[in-house]
């Protein structure tokens, strides 16, 4: 059967009629994608599959499952489950006391692992009966799988042997959750591209807490920008929304109240007209032991603050700090332009190269990044914080070259004490950066071995 390869045309074009959308790092990707399943139902012609996609339930399943990302595994993303059961949770419980049921939701759920994940953090904290938690995906196929709440030993990779041991069945190699815990998660099909939200006559509304995380980086500007209005709005007043590190930033989209925490941004619906005081909110990350009323300000501020009362720092010194400032008030494009015109007077510091490359990372300009990162790594290639942010810039793009920064970072951070502070970061040590090392090299070479067989 002669046939040209689908082009990223017919790949924008397969995106439109499935109500999907793709950033242009993926484009040709997707195109692969679409090919291969071309080739499996012996589709000839593009015309031929858009016709049947909308129609054929299963066809159109299949390019979904083809197309879309689902990796995932329990706990992933451990910080932001610690800033659930640390700062959301006795915040949400606060304010609900007496109340009705807290409300969950979890977009992009995949095979089920995140919300189910929720569910284990609730019944660990002794939560369960207090919440309900739903959890929506695009591909039927998918969910059909989160239903039946059986997984692989790789699933549970991040699990803690204890709530392995307590959750779950094991049998043949296989895990099923329990059934109480399988009953508390309500799964259902939900198209971001095309369904309207909020949904209250669905229940799409007044969500306590939403994660959305590892969604949005796949997506284009002008759908995350709709996407990012919808989320607010399906958010109680006071709700959270947590996304993932790579997913683009929405506070330039939507009214949210913006922090930027060791755990990555979260956005909070203002609860009153005077939370407008501040662009950012203080969110304590992880119980802290002192009773210092100013232990919640973000460290990068704090350390802002107390060197502006220094004195004898060098120039560039002083301008990253007025740009990590911007950066910490949720201006990344602010700061990667405060960077850049830096740049022009100091082209040799590594630290204004790397605030502009994680400003405009930020920002979702992943070239530009790329770009900075690179030049700090030919700067100084020991900084481990520099080789692993260009690594996850460069996964989707180029993953043999984010694996070999990936582990460039990796080996810096085990050449030094786990609790000494990385170059850079310092709200990071070297144990913390090199377990976030290893998390992205084995997502990546598990992805390159699927691609492989």
């Amino acid at each position: 059967m002669n046939r040209r390869r689908p082009s990223l045309e017919l790949a924008e074009q397969v995106a439109g009629k499935i109500g999907l959308s793709f950033s242009a790092s993926r484009k040709e990707a997707v195109a692969t994608a679409i090919e291969r399943v071309m080739v499996r139902r012996r589709i000839g012609e593009g015309r031929s599959l858009l016709d049947r996609l909308g129609l054929d339930e299963y066809l159109t399943d299949d390019v979904i499952s083809a197309v879309t990302v689902a990796e995932t595994h329990f706990f992933r993303g451990p910080e932001q489950f610690e800033l659930i059961r640390q700062t959301i949770l006795p915040e949400l419980l606060r304010r609900r006391s007496g109340g009705p049921p807290l409300r969950f939701w979890s977009l992009g759920c995949a095979t089920g692992e995140e919300p189910y994940s929720l569910a284990v953090l609730c019944e660990e904290e002794g939560l369960l009966n207090d919440v309900r938690i739903d959890a929506a995906d695009i591909s039927r196929r998918v969910l059909a799988a989160a239903k039946a709440a059986e997984y692989g030993e790789w699933a549970l990779r991040n699990t803690d042997p204890r709530l392995r041991q307590r959750y779950f069945t094991s049998c043949e190699g296989r895990f099923r959750l329990n059934e109480r815990l399988r009953r508390q998660v309500d799964f259902a099909h939900l198209n971001l591209g095309t369904d309207a939200l909020p949904a209250p006559e669905k229940r799409l509304a007044d969500f306590d807490l939403i994660l959305c995380r590892n969604v949005l980086v796949y997506l284009e500007a002008s759908a995350v920008r709709r996407i990012a209005r919808q989320l607010l709005a399906c958010l109680s007043d006071g709700g959270w929304l947590l996304t993932a590190p790579t997913d683009p930033p929405l506070w330039k989209y939507a009214p949210f109240e913006t922090s930027i925490t060791p755990a990555g941004i979260v956005y909070r619906r203002i609860m009153a007209p005077d939370a407008r005081k501040s662009p950012t909110a203080c969110v304590a990350p992880v119980r802290r032991q002192t009773g210092d009323p100013a232990a919640c300000v973000p460290r990068a501020r704090a350390r802002a603050a107390a060197s502006r009362k220094t004195t004898g720092d060098d120039t560039a010194k002083a301008i990253a700090r007025q740009i990590r400032s911007r950066f910490d008030l949720g201006e990344p494009l602010e700061a990667a332009r405060l960077a850049a015109r830096a740049i022009e007077r100091h082209p040799l510091s590594a630290e204004l190269h790397f605030l502009e490359g994680v400003s405009r990372m930020a920002s979702g300009e992943t070239d530009a990044a790329t770009a900075a990162l690179r030049r700090v790594a030919y700067l100084d290639g020991k900084l481990a914080a520099a080789q692993f942010f260009l690594g996850v810039c460069l996964k989707d793009s180029d993953p043999q070259a984010a694996l070999r920064a990936l582990e460039n970072a990796l080996s810096s951070c085990l050449s030094r004490s786990p609790r000494e502070h990385v170059a850079l970061m310092p709200e990071a040590t070297a144990g913390h950066l090199a377990q976030r090392a290893r998390r992205e090299i084995a997502t990546i070479r598990q992805h390159l071995g699927s691609e492989a067989g």
